[in-house]
């Protein structure tokens, strides 16, 4: 396909264990289903297993996020098929937590992805 087109079909991907995409680990799985080289945008798929947490924590890009099936607690608020999160880049937002586990389309705008914490390496939020 062309660079103004893209397609995937969610059952031709695997499911991958998360290592630096998102740097969240601990069970969280990906399928990248679009990546810009120029801009950085990325598409994904995020599965959560039942019982994860994702610390409060903030990225080098905007994210929406829809959630497609299972249980996000957004900040205390809960979050189900269907609803819809916005997350600056510039800000530090969370915590995430999924008791029941849950799958989200996510669509990140900017360079990175990757989380940072406080007091990680890659700088304080």
């Amino acid at each position: 396909m062309g660079k103004h087109w893209h397609t995937a079909h969610r059952w031709d991907l695997e499911w991958q264990d998360d290592v630096d995409i998102l740097t969240l680990g601990n069970g969280v799985q990906v399928k990248v289903l679009y990546r810009d080289p120029e801009t950085q945008h990325t598409d994904m798929l995020i599965k959560f297993p039942p019982g994860y947490t994702e610390p409060r924590h903030k990225h080098d890009a905007s994210h929406s996020v829809i959630v497609l099936e299972g249980l996000q607690i957004a900040a205390g608020e809960p979050m189900r098929p269907g609803d819809y999160v916005w997350a600056s880049g510039e800000e530090a937002h969370g915590p995430f937590e999924y008791p029941e586990g849950c799958t989200v389309f996510a669509s990140f705008r900017g360079p990175s992805s990757q989380h940072r914490y406080p007091g990680s390496v890659a700088g304080d939020i």
